[in-house]
């Protein structure tokens, strides 16, 4: 788990929880990613309707509000100033940046007088530009039971957050507070626990001369990202692969139709990932076929052919008729638990940038609205026990009567919405 206190004031993504950044001269190459923003906004203003309608969940005999909400999400290109203050990058045709361009506040409800008439601001919610294509992708290409399949979804999932936290402020006993700029998750967004960034000034980069944080690496276009992956492959140990039942059911596995066999290998999904134990009942070339369709590993969808094709050329010339343990390999990069995937205790040696990745796509899977709810905080605010209403099912689905979620009514949430 990370500590929060190197984010306080830092606005952050709301899909990985890292900071955006400013975009200064100080900035490495490596860091300019995090300097990029997009700002989700929702031009129906569901949620507000939401609220206007139930009385935030209050309005116990509110009839049913159908609302429909049929435009997309807005997505609009960033740059942070300072703080949660950013200014949303505007082209004309033919891609040159305009001079007008609007600031706005994210992750908070205001308004403005606009020639006598008062208008409010869409809530804004910041994601980093990567992040936010990373997400997408898993919304689409992710092959388990996810709740989040469209952006709008996503959008639900990120409001109801706010809400939370949002909450918790407006029941404060200090006058004045800050609204949130990083959402307090129960898995700190899967990023490890470091003391190091509270005492360095080089944070959010690199935590000190030697140690660099891998869940700031750039998730997108790694660079040698195949290779890196394949020098994980070891020999096949001749024994295992003779073994007597693992011979017969290759050669069952080996005469049925392509489609059959396709279909066998659509059951490697696994939510959870798979064990490092290897069975070999397989042939390792389909091993090699499940890393290369991505089916199985839908984040791992850039690896190139050319490459892989390469290396098995030079891994026959080095090696004879010795196998590489394809299944090991696919088995490890399916697993989800961290002492995997955290560059300080892994055992795969892999960029940092698919670390991260990992990081972003298991924060996405894992998403569903309504996924943080009120729970007592230890905090200098006295906040009392608060709640929020739950407009929407896990799926992103309008739920009636509307409830309002507490401290421990998780479970009675959910059988209700069952």
């Amino acid at each position: 788990m990370s500590s929060p206190v190197p984010y306080m004031g830092k606005l952050c993504c709301t899909i990985c929880g890292d900071a955006i950044v400013p975009p200064t001269h100080q900035l490495s190459e490596a860091e300019k990613w995090q300097a990029e923003a997009v700002l989700l906004s929702d031009p129906d203003r569901e949620f507000e309707q939401l609220e206007e309608h139930y009385r935030d969940g209050k309005k116990h005999n509110a009839q049913r509000f159908n609302i429909s909400a049929t435009r997309e999400i807005r997505k609009d290109r960033a740059h942070v100033i300072e703080k949660d203050r950013l200014r949303i990058i505007t082209a004309d045709e033919n891609g040159d940046v305009s001079t007008q361009q609007e600031e706005v506040k994210s992750n908070r409800s205001y308004g403005h007088e606009e020639n006598g008439e008062w208008v409010v601001t869409p809530y804004y919610i910041a994601t980093h530009a990567a992040c936010l294509e990373v997400a997408e992708t898993a919304m689409r290409r992710s092959p388990h039971d996810i709740a989040v399949r469209d952006l709008r979804t996503l959008w639900k999932v990120l409001r109801m957050r706010f809400k939370v936290d949002d909450t918790y402020l407006m029941s404060s006993t200090i006058d004045f507070i800050a609204s949130p700029q990083r959402i307090q998750l129960p898995h700190s967004y899967y990023m490890p626990f470091r003391l190091a960034p509270i005492l360095s000034e080089s944070f959010p980069g690199v935590v000190d001369g030697n140690l660099e944080r891998w869940e700031a690496a750039y998730p997108l276009n790694i660079p040698d990202m195949t290779t890196a992956v394949l020098e994980n492959l070891r020999s096949l140990s001749p024994a295992v692969a003779a073994i007597p039942e693992a011979v017969s059911f290759q050669e069952r596995f080996l005469a049925l139709p392509p489609e059959l066999q396709d279909h066998v290998c659509s059951f490697l999904v696994s939510r959870n990932g798979m064990s490092s134990t290897c069975n070999v009942l397989l042939p390792q070339w389909t091993w090699r076929e499940v890393l290369l369709r991505g089916e199985c590993l839908p984040f791992l969808q850039d690896v190139d052919i050319a490459v892989v094709r390469d290396f098995c050329l030079r891994w026959k010339r080095d090696n004879g008729s010795r196998e590489p343990n394809w299944e090991l390999l696919v088995r490890k990069l399916s697993q989800e638990a961290w002492s995997i995937w955290d560059a300080e205790s892994s055992s795969l040696k892999v960029p940092n940038g698919l670390r991260n990745r990992r990081r972003i796509w298991q924060l996405v899977e894992e998403m569903y609205v309504g996924d943080l709810v009120p729970v007592k905080r230890v905090t200098l605010m006295n906040s009392g026990c608060v709640s929020v209403p739950r407009y929407w099912d896990e799926r992103g689905e309008l739920m009636h009567p509307v409830v309002r979620v507490h401290v421990g009514s998780r479970d009675k949430l959910r059988s209700i919405m069952a």
